[in-house]
């Protein structure tokens, strides 16, 4: 049977005012495990606060220009709310507490699913997702895939997913299991990257663990953002977890 360990630190902040953004760049996209590391001073030094607020005229605008299927549903469904609701979701994207919040730990067995929806309130989601369970390359091979996603009216804006691939041999994990993870971040108030995926495979326990780096992108969101995202696996259960750091 799953069980969750609820974690999260609900709390609730105001943005005022309106100001131009300037264009922003692209998306990170997937990584696999044997990515390099990126240059973090590069990473921040590129992605200074250029402007004081996000807009919805600037949210739109920074849509409209990324390449994603996230990013054109996301342009789709925004388009199509009400004006007060665009820009109560603009202010919820540059909510540094909104983001620090989107964090969970649950634990289960393998060949299980799990999907939690816990609200942030009203208007704000954050969904957990756990897959664990074989893979099409046999029994022996066993794979964990571990999302939590942040929706806004019903809208994803930020999802960070870790997988971990891993041998079964005479009932033992075996070898050095294989990760990887992937980020799709709709959100123009910060740019979202990560450090090498490392993964280990020891005393009859997988492990795969990331850290993502928030850059904010605006002065509203206030300071950057470190997560942790790991999982830990063996023949017959799973442990995952996303924290702040």
């Amino acid at each position: 049977m799953h069980s969750r360990i609820s974690t999260r630190r609900l709390a609730a902040s105001a943005v005022a005012g309106a100001a131009a953004l300037a264009v922003l760049a692209p998306t990170t996209s997937a990584m696999d495990a044997n990515a390099q590391p990126s240059n973090n001073q590069a990473v921040q030094a590129e992605a200074q606060p250029v402007a004081a607020q996000l807009t919805v005229k600037s949210y739109t605008a920074y849509l409209k220009q990324q390449k994603t299927p996230e990013a054109k549903k996301a342009l789709n469904a925004f388009t199509k709310l009400p004006t007060s609701k665009q820009a109560r979701f603009v202010k919820y994207l540059q909510d540094r507490d909104i983001y620090k919040a989107l964090i969970d730990q649950a634990r289960g067995n393998i060949d299980r699913r799990l999907k939690v929806v816990d609200p942030y309130n009203k208007d704000v989601t954050f969904i957990t997702e756990v897959t664990a369970g074989k893979t099409a390359m046999g029994k022996s091979t066993k794979q964990v895939s571990f999302t939590v996603t942040e929706t806004i009216f019903g809208i994803p804006v930020t999802s960070e997913t870790l997988n971990l691939r891993y041998e079964i041999f005479k009932g033992k994990v075996s070898g050095t299991p294989r990760a990887s993870s992937e980020i799709k971040n709709v959100n123009a108030a910060i740019r979202i990257t990560k450090g090498k995926v490392a993964r280990t495979g020891h005393t009859g326990v997988a492990t795969a663990s990331t850290v993502w780096k928030a850059v904010p992108r605006v002065q509203s969101f206030g300071k950057g953002v470190d997560k942790v995202q790991e999982i830990t696996a063996d023949t017959r259960t799973w442990k995952a977890k996303l924290a702040n750091r």
